[in-house]
C-alpha cells in the first residue's frame, strides 16, 4: 500500500464513472457518535462544508471493468458493513446519527466522461471526493472507476467518521473480492451474506462499538490510567502536544495544508535498521521517533519531545474484520540523553512506548471527562505520528501488482502530523502540515535531517550495549 495524498496521486487518465448511494428511506438512529467522530464532527462543524479529512483505497485491475458485478459487490460491501448504513445530522447546537435501511439500498453510476490528462484526473477526483465524502453530508462517501484499454482502477473514498487506515485495507481487499467472486459466478446474483461471512469472515458491527463505547463507566481522576494522561498533559501546558518547530501559524487559526510523501529507508536499510533498533532493546517505531527527536535538536536544540500515536483497537475477535474508526490514542514523549546517544535515547523513548501500551482499556472520552479543565483543547490538530507495518495486515502480499494506494486529502492545518507505512519496498513518510513559509522551511529541514541521522545509523550502527556500558563503567572508574 502506497501511502500518499491526492495532490501527489497521479494516474493514467481514462473514462471516469461516479458510484453512489441512493439512499432510500432514512431514519434516527439511538446509537450516539463515537468520542472519535464527535471530535471530527465538532471540527467539521467550526469549519464548514468542503474540508473533509477523507481518506481512499485505490487499486488496478487488467482488462475491462464489469459494470453489472461492481454494481452488485458494491452493494453487498455497503450492507456488510454497518458504518457504510450511516451518517449524521449536525446543527449548530447538536449532532446524532441517521441510519440507512440496508435491504433499502442501491448503488447509482453516473454518466462517464472521459479525461485526458493526470492532471485533470487527479483535480476531477479531489473536487468531487471533496464535495461527496463530508461529514455534514449523507451518505458520506463515493466510489469511482477509471477504465482504460487494458486496465481499469476502482477508488473507494470514505470521510474519516467512517473509516481509518486499517479499514482501508479491509476495504480495498473485500471489494476486489466480492467483485472477483462475482464475475466467476457469471452475472449471478446468487451471492449471500451467508457466502460472505464464511468467505471473509464476520465483518463485525462498528456501531455496536460505538454503543460500547457510549456505556463504558466514568472514570475517576485516581485511575492510574488518567493519572499518566493527566500528567503528559501538564507537561504540555493542559493540552495536546504541538510539533516542537516553528510552524507560522497561530494555534486555533489553521492555514491551507502542505503535504510532503518521500521515502525514507529501502528494504535493506529498513531491515538494518529494524535489527540496530531491536538489538538495543527497542523497536522500529521507537526507533524512528528518537531519530525524529535528534533531528528536531540538530535544528533548535529541544531535546524532549511529547506527541500522540494512534493505537488500533482490533485485538478483540469482534473488530478483525470490522470497518469503522477502530483506533484510541497514546502518549508518548522521546527524550534525548544529553550526548543525543541514539542507542540510550532509544531505551528512554522505546520506555516511554511501553508505558502507553499500558494505558489500553481507558477510552480518550473518559479520559477527558475525568480531568474536565485540567484539559483544554487550543488547536484543531494534534501532533502525532502513525505507524503501520502494511506487510503484517492481511490481505496484502499482492499490493504492488494491484498499484494499492492509500490516499488522502488535503485540507487546513495548524500543526503537523505524520504517517510511517513499511511495506516490502521499505519505510516511506507522509507528512501533513501548515503551508506557510515558516512551516514548509522547518519541515523540509527536519525531514532531511530525519533520513540522513536514519541513514547514518543503518551504515555506520551504533555502539553495542556492553560495549557502551564498558565505556561508561571506565570514564566513571575514579583515579588514584
Amino acid at each position: 500500500m502506497h501511502v500518499t495524498s491526492i495532490d501527489r496521486y497521479m494516474l493514467e487518465p481514462g473514462l471516469v464513472t461516479e458510484w453512489s448511494v441512493a439512499p432510500g428511506k432514512v431514519s434516527p438512529s439511538a446509537v450516539p457518535p463515537s468520542y472519535n467522530q464527535q471530535f471530527h464532527l465538532d471540527t467539521a462543524r467550526t469549519h464548514g462544508v468542503g474540508r473533509s479529512v477523507w481518506m481512499a483505497a485505490a487499486f488496478d485491475l487488467p482488462g475491462r471493468l464489469d459494470r453489472d458485478a461492481l454494481t452488485q459487490a458494491l452493494v453487498h460491501f455497503i450492507r456488510r458493513h454497518d458504518t457504510l448504513q450511516t451518517g449524521f445530522d449536525v446543527s449548530p447546537d447538536a449532532m446524532a446519527r441517521v441510519d440507512l435501511d440496508p435491504e433499502d439500498i442501491t448503488v447509482v453510476a453516473s454518466e462517464s466522461s472521459a479525461t485526458t490528462s493526470p492532471h485533470e484526473l487527479r483535480d476531477h477526483l479531489r473536487y468531487r471526493f471533496t464535495e461527496a465524502c463530508d461529514p455534514l453530508t449523507f451518505p458520506a462517501y463515493l466510489f469511482a472507476t477509471i477504465e482504460r484499454d487494458s486496465h481499469y482502477t476502482v477508488v473507494s473514498a470514505f470521510d474519516h467518521t467512517l473509516v481509518d487506515g486499517y479499514s482501508l485495507v479491509i476495504a480495498l481487499g473485500e471489494l476486489r473480492q466480492i467483485y472477483q467472486r462475482l464475475i466467476g459466478l457469471g452475472g449471478s446474483a446468487a451471492l449471500t451474506e451467508a457466502d460472505l461471512t464464511k468467505e471473509l469472515g464476520d465483518p463485525g458491527s462498528f456501531l455496536r462499538y460505538c454503543e460500547l463505547e457510549a456505556e463504558t463507566p466514568v472514570t475517576e481522576i485516581g485511575d492510574p490510567r488518567v493519572r499518566e494522561w493527566a500528567r503528559f498533559y501538564e507537561r504540555c501546558g493542559g493540552t495536546a502536544p504541538s510539533f516542537p518547530l516553528d510552524l507560522g501559524v497561530e494555534a486555533g487559526r489553521p492555514a491551507p495544508q502542505g503535504a510532503d510523501v518521500r521515502p525514507l529507508l529501502g528494504a535493506a536499510d529498513t531491515e538494518r535498521f529494524e535489527e540496530i533498533c531491536l538489538d538495543s532493546g527497542g523497536s522500529l517505531f521507537s526507533g524512528a521517533l528518537t531519530a525524529m527527536g535528534m533531528a528536531v535538536h540538530s535544528i533548535n536544540g529541544i531535546s524532549r519531545m511529547p506527541l500522540q500515536f494512534p493505537l488500533h483497537i482490533r485485538q478483540d475477535p469482534q473488530w478483525a474484520n470490522a470497518i469503522g474508526w477502530l483506533t484510541t490514542s497514546a502518549p508518548l514523549t522521546v527524550e534525548l540523553t544529553p550526548d543525543c546517544d541514539f542507542q540510550s535515547s532509544l531505551a528512554h523513548t522505546h520506555a516511554s512506548f511501553r508505558t502507553a501500551l499500558t494505558l489500553k482499556g481507558v477510552t480518550m472520552a473518559q479520559v477527558r471527562e475525568a480531568l474536565g479543565d485540567g484539559y483544554r483543547r487550543t488547536r484543531t490538530d494534534v501532533f502525532m505520528v502513525s505507524y503501520i507495518d502494511y506487510r503484517k495486515l492481511p490481505g496484502t502480499d499482492d499490493h504492488d501488482e494491484l498499484n494499492a494506494h492509500h490516499i488522502s486529502n488535503v485540507t487546513v492545518a495548524d500543526d503537523a502530523q505524520f504517517w510511517i507505512s513499511r511495506t516490502q519496498r521499505g519505510l516511506a513518510l507522509r507528512s501533513r502540515f501548515p503551508e506557510t513559509p515558516t512551516a514548509r522551511r522547518a519541515v523540509t529541514e527536519f525531514l532531511v535531517r530525519l533520513r540522513e541521522i536514519m541513514h547514518d545509523i543503518c551504515e555506520n550502527g551504533v555502539t553495542p550495549i556492553a560495549e557502551l556500558t564498558s565505556q561508561l563503567n571506565l570514564e566513571g572508574t575514579p583515579v588514584v
